[in-house]
């Protein structure tokens, strides 16, 4: 596996961003994405040794182009559900 992406629900945060992060880099996944669901900001990390290293962070109204490990373009506001 190359990249995990975790949909942050607002009141599961803490095991995306602590207990989760530390088993994928445990698991040696060298990237992981959040999305954050209540401001549909991307968090891109990348593992660095055993931990990971934040990359990127998008906001909407911005894109996340990737090349590595895929080649993808993500629009924070696609992701969000319609208002």
């Amino acid at each position: 596996m190359l990249l995990v992406c975790e949909i942050v629900s607002p009141s599961n945060a803490s095991t995306d961003k602590i207990l989760k992060m530390h088993y994928y880099a445990e698991a040696g996944i060298p990237w992981y994405l959040i999305i954050e669901q209540e401001t549909g900001a991307l968090h891109l990390y990348e593992l660095n040794e055993r931990h990971y290293v934040e990359r990127s962070v998008t906001k909407v109204g911005e894109a996340l182009h990737l090349l590595d490990p895929l080649d993808v373009t993500i629009d924070p506001e696609e992701l969000l559900p319609p208002q």
